[in-house]
């Protein structure tokens, strides 16, 4: 390496398995945003459904804990951890669904022709 080349700048990003969502209801939170990345942490009580929403973004859902339905346009797929689904882009309606108490890690990327996040029909 010279002298010349800067060394790439690591980020930590906190994922705790600490479940704080009661029943029947869903929490997410924004862990790291940069660029045309995001990094959320979902999580699913049993039985907690997202609502559909449009997004543009390439999406991962990683599943870390538990079982999820994941819903996009009209197909479904079910996703057991520790499993992910990639979910690409476009302005697509997208959904998920719990079976059970359930932890998610979703990176989203928009594309380079994006530039807009999406618009949410529900939080």
């Amino acid at each position: 390496m010279s002298n010349d080349t800067k060394p790439a700048s690591m980020k930590i990003i906190e994922f705790s398995n600490n479940h704080s969502c009661g029943d029947g209801r869903y929490e997410a939170s924004v862990l790291f945003e940069q660029g045309t990345v995001k990094i959320r942490r979902i999580e699913l009580a049993a039985g907690a459904r997202i609502p559909p929403c449009r997004m543009t973004e390439d999406v991962v859902f990683a599943v870390i804990e538990g079982r999820v339905a994941f819903m996009a346009e009209n197909e479904k797929t079910v996703v057991r951890a520790p499993n992910a689904v990639f979910i690409p882009g476009g302005s697509m309606t997208r959904s998920m669904e719990a079976d059970e108490p359930s932890l998610i890690l979703a990176v989203l990327c928009k594309r380079e022709t994006d530039g807009s996040e999406g618009e949410r029909s529900a939080n």
